[in-house]
């Protein structure tokens, strides 16, 4: 395993078992710098195509729109769903994890009651809120209370499922965030 000495600034290169310090990695075309140093200014455009053949497959539509970077790929995607009838919305939360469920429940019935991907009925509530859930738990353990988070939560829905998707970052640390995500799924 390799490791950088990233707490101390220096740039050497530490291993663990079986690496090897500086040069290039045996039997590819990246360096081991390459792994170790942070890509930063990275300007990447990926256009992908995704093809949905259930309605049990909301899921998959959710974590496309949580995974949006800009307004206008958020909303292309939304008027993509809404074409085949399925409604979404999607909304954002920052702050600690420990206080991530209050905000995230506000959050996501806010922007779901007002966009109109639900009503205020009990089961769709119910269906949301359990969606919502499994989707944290996938997202944040029960051990990062303190760590700092942003996240884009996603809601997808058609007439039979309702998903929800959490995409961000974590840290306990500015140097150490990294991005992680949860999915929940749900019938109404």
């Amino acid at each position: 395993m390799l490791w950088k000495k990233i707490f101390n600034n220096q740039e050497e290169l530490m291993t663990g078992e079986g690496g090897v310090a500086g040069g290039n990695m045996v039997g590819g075309d990246v360096t081991e710098m390459d792994i170790c140093t942070p890509v930063e200014n990275i300007d990447l455009e990926l256009n992908i195509h995704v093809h949905l053949n259930d309605e049990n497959q909301v899921g998959r539509a959710a974590l496309l729109l949580a995974s949006t970077t800009t307004p206008e790929s958020e909303n292309s995607l939304k008027k993509e769903l809404a074409q085949y009838g399925w409604r979404s919305v999607a909304t954002e939360v920052g702050g600690l994890a420990g206080d991530l469920p209050q905000k995230v429940t506000r959050a996501l019935v806010g922007a779901s009651l007002n966009a109109g991907v639900v009503e205020k009925s009990r089961n769709e509530m119910h269906a949301l809120m359990h969606a919502a859930v499994e989707a944290l738990e996938g997202f944040i353990t029960v051990g990062m209370l303190e760590a700092s988070v942003g996240a884009k939560i996603a809601i997808v829905r058609n007439d039979r499922w309702i998903a929800v998707a959490v995409m961000g970052d974590t840290a306990y640390h500015a140097v150490a965030h990294h991005e992680r995500c949860g999915l929940g799924v749900m019938h109404i």
